[in-house]
């Protein structure tokens, strides 16, 4: 193991511009029960609230009581109008949000409240899509399979681990018992939360990996959310391509689509002078989340104009890895997984295909509807869901 270095001390609020990292929390797929489909909306906001550092909901949400909640109102609107207008009603508590909406003709509209198409966010596990299509890739590109395991990849470092005949399908589906994060992440997840820092930034690829190692499954088989599981897998792809995380998005991904302004920090030091900070529901500010060794479960920052782009190659399938990263790899009541992205199934409506997202400061969501070609792409400062009002706007129950 190397040794564990604390890069994320925050700035100082006064030398911040007023922008976006909010306390991380992703929203996990869940278990499933079985019975008659749910509504779209209560099916999404009924899964289990996770934090990338393994530390629950409500213990981050504790935090606030430390100090009064700062009233939160939102920015000046640029774009559409029209927009804006739709979905302000939905958008208590945020301040600085960016919509965009893909309609079925393909004309793409955007609304920004206080921010613009070129503002940088966390994305937070929305990242967890792009190390889907990055395992699609590395089976067409570098041998992989979906039953290729961590001894696989790592060899005889992995020898006589628990974890090692653990395979990218279980890592990519959150089916190999793996918790949310390492026990010393979990532990030292706990008071960076609390101090509003990022709860993961302290390790590094080598603290992920050799973690996992020295951990035994628990409940293999069974769908349990975990963001160590999709951080190894990201570290694992970029070991079978010969290169690191972040070279490897940038390669497969990011240049071909030309998302300039889409990268991964993994620590401070990464962090471009583009980068400002969220703020936490309670509406304190959070410290920047770049999440080191499991970057690849959350730790991409991207902005609304980068994020159509992959949006739309999400939809049409010109995103490099999207057809083979949105198959079906595990089936439950009313949704299904595939390469780290989720589908939600009910009766009356058709697909949608998502990822939700949420950092200490932020909040995300990116979802399309194949049927349809429509889709949604939300981004917020605030740490707050979006996940009801993107259901929404998917379906058309919000009318915009």
């Amino acid at each position: 193991m190397t040794d564990r270095h604390d890069h994320d001390t925050a700035p100082d609020e006064s030398t911040e511009p007023s922008s976006a990292h909010e306390d991380s929390t992703e929203h996990a797929p869940r278990t499933g029960d079985s019975g008659p489909a749910p509504d779209p909306a209560d099916s999404v906001s009924r899964r289990t609230a996770l934090t990338i550092g393994g530390v629950g909901l409500a213990a981050i949400l504790g935090t606030g009581a430390l100090a009064l909640p700062r009233p939160r109102s939102l920015g000046e609107v640029n774009g559409d109008e029209a927009l804006a207008e739709a979905v302000r009603e939905h958008l208590d508590g945020h301040s600085r949000v960016a919509v965009t909406l893909i309609d079925t003709d393909g004309s793409i509209r955007f609304a920004g409240f206080g921010v613009e198409e070129t503002t940088e966010f966390e994305i937070g596990s929305v990242s967890k899509g792009f190390t889907g299509n990055l395992l699609a890739l590395g089976i067409e590109k570098d041998g992989l399979r979906l039953d290729t395991t961590v001894e696989d990849v790592l060899g005889e470092r992995a020898s006589g681990s628990a974890i090692a005949d653990v395979t990218l399908q279980e890592l990519a589906t959150h089916t190999a018992g793996l918790p949310p994060a390492t026990p010393g992440a979990a532990l030292g997840g706990t008071w960076r939360n609390m101090l509003r820092k990022d709860p993961h930034g302290f390790q590094d690829v080598d603290d992920v990996i050799d973690g996992a190692l020295d951990l035994k499954p628990s409940d293999r088989g069974e769908p349990a959310y975990s963001n160590l599981g999709v951080g190894l897998l990201g570290q694992l792809l970029a070991l079978a391509a010969g290169t690191d995380y972040v070279s490897l998005l940038r390669e497969r991904i990011l240049d071909p689509l030309d998302m300039g302004s889409t990268y991964v920090p993994v620590t401070p030091e990464g962090l471009r002078d583009s980068a400002v900070r969220g703020h936490t529901r309670q509406g304190h500010r959070s410290g920047h989340w770049t999440l080191g060794g499991v970057a690849p479960a959350g730790g991409i920052r991207s902005t609304p104009a980068d994020m159509t782009v992959f949006l739309t190659g999400m939809i049409d399938g010109s995103a490099p890895g999207a057809s083979a990263a949105t198959e079906v790899l595990l089936e439950e009541p009313d949704e299904n997984t595939a390469m780290c992205w989720v589908k939600l199934l009910w009766d009356d409506q058709p697909t949608i295909h998502w990822h939700n997202g949420m950092t200490g400061g932020f909040a995300s969501f990116c979802g399309w509807v194949p049927e349809t070609g429509r889709g949604v792409m939300l981004m917020s400062a605030t740490a707050l869901s979006l996940d009801e009002l993107a259901i929404g706007l998917l379906t058309k129950e919000v009318s915009a």
